[in-house]
Parts: C-alpha cells; structure tokens; sequence
C-alpha cells in the first residue's frame, strides 16, 4: 500500500509544483513573505488529508501555501470550512467546493458535509 501512495504522490508532483509556481509566495494564513527574515519556510498544506482521500487528495483546490509556523499551529486547529474559506479568498482560481467534497466522497453522499454558508461565516 505505501508503494501505490508514493506512486500517486510521484504522479502528481509536477501538478502540485505548478500550482505552487501560481500562487505568490507568501503565507495564506498569516501573510508572511518568502523574503521576510526569521527562521520560517513555505509548505504545501492539503485541507483534506491524505489518510481521508487516498488516492485523490492531489488537487489544488486542496492545496494550502503556508509557512511552517502556521502549519504546525494555526492549520491544525482550524475545521475545513475556515481552511476553505482561506482557499475561497487567497486562491479563488482554484476553489471548488464541489471537487473538494468528493476528494473524500467520491459519490458525493454527503453533499452538507461543509457548505458555501459555512464557508462564509469565516470571510
């Protein structure tokens, strides 16, 4: 099973550096620029986790761009529907609600899970 995950993410890697090249270079979440001193860095963030949507989480209306200090603190605690309303705002290109629910619910059997009004409470 960990050979058929690091296959997928490998298939999917140029996808995922293209959508990064895309974005600017800064934190969604707490703005902070690339050329900024201090001891921070720019990862991908995936909204939905890997371990939820094998095998499909590789989309970029998934994809988060945030510093490190975010990631390992703000991201964690925010839900998916204030996660989402940072992709809504700092990457509307790339904002699917629809596609996003099916990452983890290919059939869409939970069409409510998160909705547009969740989202929006956090705009």
């Amino acid at each position: 099973m960990a050979n058929k995950a690091r296959l997928y993410y490998i298939n999917n890697r140029v996808a995922r550096i293209e959508w990064r090249l895309s974005v600017p270079e800064k934190c969604m979440v707490c703005e902070w620029v690339m050329n900024q001193c201090g001891f921070r860095w720019l990862e991908t963030h995936e909204i939905e986790r890997r371990s939820h949507a094998a095998s499909r989480w590789a989309d970029p209306c998934n994809y988060l761009l945030v510093c490190n200090q975010c990631h390992s603190e703000r991201i964690t605690l925010m839900s998916h529907a204030e996660q989402l309303a940072i992709k809504w705002t700092q990457d509307n290109k790339n904002f699917n609600l629809e596609d996003w629910l099916r990452l983890r619910d290919p059939e869409l059997r939970a069409p409510n899970r998160v909705t547009l009004e969740n989202i929006a409470e956090f705009i």
